[in-house]
């Protein structure tokens, strides 16, 4: 029998403690795999069993959020989001006000076009919508574009030769507008009160749910709204991103054309309530003859679905052309609001991916 010698007993030690080392990181990383297993199999099934509340009235008096934007930039799906994270009606700058304390958040466009949210006095913070002028400009043409030719929305693309036209026309006045409508918000609230998102990341597989989540946070600060758990906000992103949307009737039943019309013609009376600055319900309250309300929710459509955004009704070039010299304007505003505001680093972030697209851009315009 050999007996071994003190060395040999030390160099065995150390290697049982490497393969008791190695054993332990084996496990963890089996451990780790399976709680990201889990994780996965748990996210799957709540994107698989959510559902879109209908919108409601508050139960209280609330003071709404402006939801600012330059149009083009998606406000119509963020609209979608508050609604379907909050359960609450979001209200728009031409048809609502901002002191009759029922909606979650009020869309505007202000100061890129001039009218102003009436009764917005009360209104203390800003949802800051941004979109890539490279894109929310023609996106905003081809709104106008459909307007000015009496065609629903999104339903066709602007020709190009249309596009050309208004682009050499009106760039100038709409980049500065854009520029303009971006340091009103920075600078009329405080940092605590404003939230600054972009379209790009609120529709990215990746980066959405964590917008959503930034925003559900955001609405939640208001007095008397309450959102949806954070676990079920990745499946609201999914199915207001992927939407359709509809209108239901007061018992939540999806309604057609025919069946819309036909509530709307019929009339009925209805109190609009007005507050104070305290919430306190004001005496005289208006007493208005409206057509009848239809109740609206987001429907969920799959990517392979006819009605899914993917498959645009919109024909013709899907990407509108800039000269340099207008890629070269846009450079230098960006960089310029970014300089300005290097303390706010969502934003210089989001001016930082603005600019990378643009210089790509002016890699193709040499």
């Amino acid at each position: 029998m050999i007996i071994p010698n003190a060395k040999q007993i030390k160099a065995k030690s150390r290697m049982l403690r490497k393969l008791s080392c190695v054993a332990g990181l084996m496990a963890a990383l089996v451990l780790i795999q399976n709680q990201s297993a889990n994780l996965m199999r748990r996210e799957l099934s709540s994107y698989q069993t959510c559902d879109i509340t209908t919108i409601s009235l508050p139960t209280q008096p609330i003071i709404p959020i402006f939801a600012a934007s330059y149009p083009g930039s998606g406000a119509q799906m963020a609209h979608y989001l508050y609604e379907a994270l909050t359960g609450l009606e979001a209200g728009d700058e031409w048809l609502h006000r901002g002191d009759t304390y029922d909606h979650v958040t009020i869309k505007t466009h202000f100061p890129a076009r001039t009218h102003e949210i009436e009764g917005h006095r009360l209104m203390q913070r800003v949802i800051l919508l941004l979109r890539n002028p490279l894109h929310s400009i023609p996106s905003y043409h081809n709104y106008i574009y459909e307007k000015d030719h009496h065609l629903p929305d999104h339903s066709v693309q602007a020709p190009v030769e249309a596009w050309l036209e208004w682009r050499d026309e009106h760039f100038d006045e709409e980049i500065q507008s854009w520029k303009n409508h971006l340091l009103h918000w920075m600078s009329e609230f405080e940092m605590k009160n404003r939230l600054v998102v972009s379209y790009e990341r609120l529709v990215s597989d990746k980066m959405g749910p964590v917008e959503s989540t930034r925003i559900a946070n955001f609405l939640g600060r208001t007095k008397g709204v309450e959102v949806v758990p954070p676990s079920h906000v990745p499946c609201v992103w999914d199915k207001v991103v992927n939407y359709k949307r509809v209108e239901v009737d007061e018992e939540g039943n999806e309604i057609d054309e025919d069946d819309e019309r036909k509530l709307a013609e019929s009339e009925l009376t209805r109190f609009r309530l007005l507050y104070d600055e305290h919430g306190k319900q004001l005496s005289g309250n208006n007493k208005l003859k409206k057509k009848a309300v239809v109740r609206r929710r987001v429907k969920w459509v799959s990517h392979e679905h006819p009605d899914h955004p993917e498959h645009s009704k919109r024909e013709g070039h899907k990407k509108y052309k800039f000269t340099k010299r207008q890629l070269d304007m846009i450079r230098s505003t960006l960089n310029m609001l970014r300089g300005k505001f290097l303390g706010e680093y969502t934003l210089v972030v989001i001016l930082s991916g603005y600019i990378e697209q643009i210089d790509e851009e002016l890699k193709e315009a040499k």
